[in-house]
């Protein structure tokens, strides 16, 4: 009897074994987790960086040529030639001339002992330009204009705009900035492809400020203009004139004005000509009214 009833308990603890595997569901293979893929891999380069690598790696050759950038020797910013670092270059933007010739812009970041690119908020990026022709299916440099100018912050700059800079002028435009402890500033520097000693024509021109970010309650003088830039002729002038029109407001208020009292508001509108003197574009009409920051 007693076996009959162990029987009867062992039968009954299989049953409930098995019907408790019957409850958890067969194993479905997980997964497999996403492996870490490096920054480089994850850059979609595009066909136009393609291009410009090309034409960068014509100038440089392929040592320390990367998908998207290279290492290269170029001379100092401050003492020209005389003095020569290593500087990670970047292609920023290209375009075709005319008469078949393909202009780049880069930029380059100078590269510390460990070979990383000092580039801080106070940093500007260099700036450098390239002509090159195609000549029996190989690219040729034309022009190599390095590191002529310091421009923008976190060690880049901004927008590049291809201009005429008069009939059969071909340059372009650089706008560039930066913001400062909520100030915001934007400069537009200009460059002529065939000036033999590239240099900024405008010396970097105001183009807008504000300090948003930084007008409070207690803040006594706000503001924000912004100004539109064009190219306009001159009569019998090989280049033509930079003409900044402004428009914005500014507030302020006494420096002996209790804190609680409003601002005064005014509209803020104006015009700023220059003319092309031979070197640079230098003012002859109006006021170029961007405050500085």
């Amino acid at each position: 009897m007693k076996n009959t009833k162990k029987l009867m308990l062992l039968g009954a603890a299989l049953i409930l074994s098995a019907c408790a595997k019957k409850e958890v569901p067969p194993a479905v293979a997980e997964p497999v987790p996403a492996q870490p893929v490096a920054a480089e891999a994850k850059k979609r380069v595009s066909a136009e960086t393609v291009r410009m690598m090309e034409l960068l790696r014509a100038v440089y050759g392929n040592e320390g040529a990367h998908e998207d950038y290279l290492v290269a020797q170029l001379p100092d910013h401050e003492e020209g030639h005389n003095a020569t670092g290593s500087y990670r270059l970047e292609p920023v933007a290209m375009h075709e001339l005319p008469d078949g010739r393909v202009a780049v812009v880069a930029n380059a970041q100078q590269l510390d002992e460990q070979g990383e690119a000092m580039a801080y908020h106070a940093t500007s990026g260099l700036l450098s330009a390239y002509i090159l022709r195609k000549d029996g299916g190989k690219w040729t440099v034309e022009a190599r204009h390095e590191n002529i100018a310091e421009v923008g912050s976190n060690g880049v700059f901004g927008q590049v705009q291809w201009v005429s800079l008069g009939q059969g002028k071909p340059g372009f435009m650089v706008r560039h900035g930066g913001t400062w402890q909520g100030a915001s500033v934007e400069f537009v520097s200009i460059f002529d492809l065939a000036d033999g000693p590239m240099h900024d024509l405008a010396h970097s021109l105001s183009l807008s400020s504000d300090n948003e970010g930084a007008c409070g309650e207690e803040t006594s003088h706000c503001w924000s203009i912004e100004g539109k830039l064009q190219f306009e002729k001159r009569e019998g002038a090989a280049f033509d004139d930079v003409v900044l029109r402004f428009t914005g407001f500014e507030e302020n208020r006494g420096d002996d004005a209790p804190k609680n009292q409003a601002r005064q508001h005014e509209e803020r509108n104006g015009m700023a000509r220059y003319k092309f003197d031979g070197q640079s574009y230098v003012l002859i009409e109006g006021e170029n009214i961007v405050p500085g920051v």
